[in-house]
């Protein structure tokens, strides 16, 4: 990659559309302006209607152009968007002849890596894009969308300012000795230290509601036999997707569908009916059923109202859902009422449906929504949530301030200490990013897509 040569891709997706955009980025860009479309120059943000002209002369299609100058464009450098009408043949037409004219074509993130090379933005809000472009929910375009307002590069900026100046009395101790760190110094410190490590912890922490959100919250609808799980799980799909009989034990292994319910992306499972049997196949079967209790967030209990309460079932799974959120769904409330709620697990919330209702899927639903809402109560304007490559910086940075901590308290020599606050200072770095680290620069934008 050689980041002084002029740049373009397709901005667009590529196939037939009403419009296509091919982005130019680089120093060539005002000479393209003339060149093309015989602009010498062009007012920066206005756009003009032209006839795209080929290095052949050939008129290629009339186009929409925009220039940017140097500094106020997304990449910091001079850039010209063009929109064409959306042939795929016009594009690689535009695209030929800009590669005729000492173009080459972008690789993976290079536009987002040029804004990041030029100071636009930060390493994390470079990761927000990627992350905005890639997100499969609309809480998790919310909590991008933040982040690349720079929501995180100012919380991260809070904790290294607090870091620096920690540096900064120690730099001066070591300087200046009639200034050294005295014992009653050492609680002020440790004062300003804390609320740094419990800055960071929060950010640490926010990981796995991070993953859980972007791979998906996992709901597993759990029973016996035959109380209406695969009628549930259909309803909820909107697809005949599980087999339904009156025979017991139908279901043998779990189905899964993906769904978004109130902003979330959601994987729900049908499971086979938890029972003693003989039957090898549906005791394994079972066992994936307790396996997907672990695995969930949240656990949809579906009992059959018109009989007692199974305690036989209860009893093998009470060590499984005892830190779950459970919702209890009771279904045939159209027939006698032989179920008791007396021994239902502790603050779960429960819904009294009929599969036969045509609204019953709808009435579930809410309730999910609800809980989502309480349990993944996410506030994407104020609370941030980091990758997990951020995290693994911010452990390393927190454990350096531990050691910190630990070397004031034995009283070490103070330039060891500041080697630990410099550590510190310098995972951070690695968050919000340095341009002299090319491997991991590549690494990072070779999962964009091309074009941004």
């Amino acid at each position: 990659m050689t980041e002084g040569d002029t740049i373009v891709s397709l901005a667009t997706i590529a196939g037939e559309s009403a419009l296509g955009i091919v982005r130019v980025s680089g120093n060539l860009s005002k000479s393209l302006c003339n060149d093309i479309f015989n602009i010498v120059s062009p007012t920066p943000r206005k756009a003009i209607l032209k006839n795209y002209l080929s290095i052949k002369g050939k008129i290629v299609d009339q186009v929409l152009v925009i220039y940017f100058e140097n500094g106020k464009s997304y990449t910091g450098e001079e850039t010209l968007e063009l929109t064409f009408h959306g042939n795929p043949l016009i594009a690689n037409q535009i695209l030929d002849d800009l590669i005729k004219r000492k173009c080459r074509l972008a690789e993976p993130g290079e536009y987002t890596k040029r804004a990041f090379l030029n100071g636009k933005i930060d390493l994390s809000q470079a990761e927000a894009v990627a992350e905005l472009i890639s997100a499969n929910s609309e809480i998790e375009i919310e909590i991008a969308n933040h982040q690349l307002r720079g929501s995180l590069s100012k919380r991260l900026h809070i904790i290294q300012s607090g870091i620096i100046n920690l540096q900064a009395q120690f730099e001066a101790s070591i300087d200046f000795p009639e200034d050294e760190i005295k014992e009653k110094d050492v609680g002020e410190i440790l004062a300003v230290v804390e609320p740094l490590k419990t800055s960071m912890t929060q950010l640490i922490n926010s990981t796995n509601i991070k993953s859980t959100l972007s791979q998906g919250i996992k709901i597993s609808l759990i029973g016996p036999p035959n109380v209406g799980k695969s009628t549930l799980f259909n309803k909820l799909v909107h697809e005949n997707r599980a087999l339904v009989s009156k025979d017991s034990g139908t279901t043998r292994d779990y189905l899964s569908k993906e769904l978004n319910i109130g902003g979330y992306k959601i994987e729900l499972f049908d499971t086979a009916g938890i029972r003693k049997t003989i039957s090898e196949v549906e005791q394994l079967g079972i066992q994936n059923s307790i396996q997907l209790i672990n695995d969930s967030a949240i656990v949809l209990l579906v009992f059959d109202s018109s009989l007692p309460y199974p305690s036989e079932f209860y009893n093998s799974i009470q060590n499984e859902i005892k830190s779950k959120t459970i919702i209890v769904v009771e279904n045939k409330i159209d027939l006698n009422r032989k179920l008791s709620s007396h021994d239902y697990p502790l603050n779960s919330k429960i819904i009294t449906t009929s599969m036969n209702n045509d609204d019953c899927s709808i009435n579930i639903i809410s309730v999910i929504e609800k809980v989502l809402n309480e349990k993944f109560k996410i506030n994407p304007t104020s609370d941030i949530l980091v990758s997990k490559r951020q995290s693994n910086h911010l452990v390393k940075a927190l454990s350096h301030l531990d050691e910190v901590i630990s070397l004031i308290s034995s009283s070490i020599n103070e330039e060891i200490i500041l080697q630990e606050l410099k550590l510190s200072i310098e995972c951070i770095n690695h968050i919000v990013g340095r341009t002299d680290n090319e491997d991991m620069l590549d690494q990072l934008f070779k999962n964009f897509c091309i074009g941004k």
